[in-house]
Order: C-alpha cells, then structure tokens, then sequence
C-alpha cells in the first residue's frame, strides 16, 4: 500500500471515528433529557428504606437515576444502601464529609449534585406507586411543550395516607388535611401556605436554576423549590395519589388530620414565626409579613369550609 493509501485510509479512519463520538455524544444527550434524578436524603432508615428503595426501582418508567446521600445515619442505613447500590447501577451514593446537614441542607445538597433534565424528591419510609415517575414525566413534558424548557416548572400530586404497616388512613391527603392544590397557583398564598408535599413533585432543570443558591435555609427544601417556581415559572397538580404516604414515629415532617384544634394549635405558631415572614417578604419581595400572616389565617379558616 502506498503512502499516499495510507494517509487517505487513515483520514477515513479518522473521519469515521468523530461521526461515531458526535452520535455518541448525541445520543447520550438525548437520553439525558428524558432521564430523572430522584433525590432522597437518608437518616437512620433502616426499617423502611429497603421497602422505599424498591419500590422506586420497580417503577414502569425506567430512565432514572437514584442519588442517595446519607445524613449521618447511626442505624443500618448505610449498609441497606450500598446493598441497593451493588445490586443495582441506576443507584449512585453521594459521599462528602460534612456529616449531619439537616433535612433541608441535604436535599438541598442532592438538588446541587444533581445534572438530569428533571428531579424529583423521595422520603426514605414512603412507598411510590408503579406509574408515579410515568404519569408526572408525561405531564410535565406536556407543560414544556406549551412553555419552553427554559421555564421553570413543578408538578406534584396527591398522596394517600397510610400507617407503618401500609393500611390506609385516608386515601387522599388533599382531603385528610383540607388542603386545596389550587393554592400552589398564586406564589405569594403558596409562600404562606404549602400544599406542595415535596416527596410527590417532579421538576425541571430551569426549576433547579431558579432555587439555588438556598438562600432560606430556615425554609423547608419542597417549599422553597415550590414557591421559586410559582413565582418565576409554572406549577401545575395532577389530582391523583402517586405515593403511599406512611406515618410513624419517627417521621421528620407527618401529617395531621385537619380539625378545629389543629388549627387552634397553629394560630400561636403563626404569631410566634413573624420572624419567618418577615425574612420571606424582604427575600422574595411583592408582599409584606403582615400580608403573609394575614393569608395564612385565611387559607386556614378556609379550610374549614372545603
């Protein structure tokens, strides 16, 4: 073969081989917009975490990864975890040294982390139901499709409420606590009242960019995900239970029915987190604290009659 062969082969060779590493980057790329980061931070777990673990990975929509940072779990958590982690490459274990963060620090952390096209938060003692990542990633892509990716975006749902042992204690959480989705639409009333449960949201990058830094550390991690997006993007619900929502003795943040003396119990801490409202209203500006509390006691005194 002459010289002249073997340049010419050689600049084919060369040619073939960056056609194949542009479609490679270029389907990794496409596979990458599809793909969800579900974000669950761990502390002392063990009794539930396996069921949770489980369930997430047995959901029909495949194209996921599981973060998992542990938060200085004391129990077998961590050892359940790797167990997962070795038994299946969709689980990827988040490692640093800063030891015990907080709930909202260390989800908050796992949002950072995170690169996929959409997140998604996950509690380490609820059991997800098969199409939950399905039935949100379908609705969230029908959302982009008429906004852009470029806006932020959230969709969450309902939960049914269960005890330890998965018996049902009401089927819908929207009902068991009278809570109204609609309020998530008016960011200064959703800044005054959650009704986003963070463990049944799903959520884009531009949602992401929106909440970070997290510059209210004193806020929980769904709540200030949820209001950053309502205020600069778009939320929507999807009136369906997506989660086994399980309630034990050791959960960080429960439920509670809905009642006269639950609202009686909230008034004094109402009063007692002006101090809260006040750092909301100077952060995200447009209402003041008085106005927050003010919605607060509305929205709650509304509840009464839904």
């Amino acid at each position: 073969m002459s010289t002249i062969d073997k340049a010419t082969n050689a600049s084919i060779d060369a040619d073939l081989t960056s056609q194949l590493e542009t479609c490679t980057v270029k389907s990794n790329l496409e596979h990458n917009l599809g793909m969800i980061d579900v974000l669950m931070s761990t502390y002392n777990g063990s009794l539930f975490i396996r069921e949770q673990i489980e369930s997430i990975l047995s959901q029909s929509f495949s194209d996921f990864r599981l973060m998992i940072r542990d938060d200085g779990s004391q129990d077998d958590t961590v050892s359940i975890i790797e167990e997962c982690a070795l038994a299946d490459e969709r689980i990827k274990v988040i490692r640093d040294s800063d030891g015990n963060l907080g709930l909202r620090r260390s989800f908050m952390r796992l949002l950072e982390a995170s690169t996929a096209n959409h997140f998604m938060f996950a509690d380490q003692d609820d059991v997800w139901l098969p199409d939950k990542m399905s039935r949100s990633f379908e609705r969230i892509s029908e959302l982009a499709s008429r906004y852009g990716d470029d806006t932020p975006i959230l969709v969450f749902t309902d939960l049914a409420v269960v005890d330890d042992e998965l018996a049902e204690i009401d089927g819908s959480l929207w009902n068991y606590q009278s809570l109204d989705p609609e309020v998530a639409t008016d960011w200064k009333k959703l800044l005054a009242q959650n009704v986003v449960t963070g463990c049944t949201i799903i959520a884009n990058r531009a949602a992401a960019s929106a909440s970070l830094p997290f510059a209210m550390p004193e806020m929980m991690h769904d709540h200030w995900v949820a209001v950053n997006t309502a205020k600069f993007g778009k939320i929507d619900h999807l009136d369906i239970q997506t989660v086994l929502y399980r309630q034990h003795r050791g959960n960080a943040e429960g439920s509670k029915n809905f009642g006269l003396i639950y609202a009686l119990y909230k008034i004094p801490a109402i009063i007692n987190n002006r101090s809260f409202y006040k750092r909301s209203a100077t952060h995200f500006g447009g209402v003041s604290a008085t106005g927050l509390m003010v919605r607060k006691m509305c929205l709650n005194f509304g509840r009464f009659y839904d």
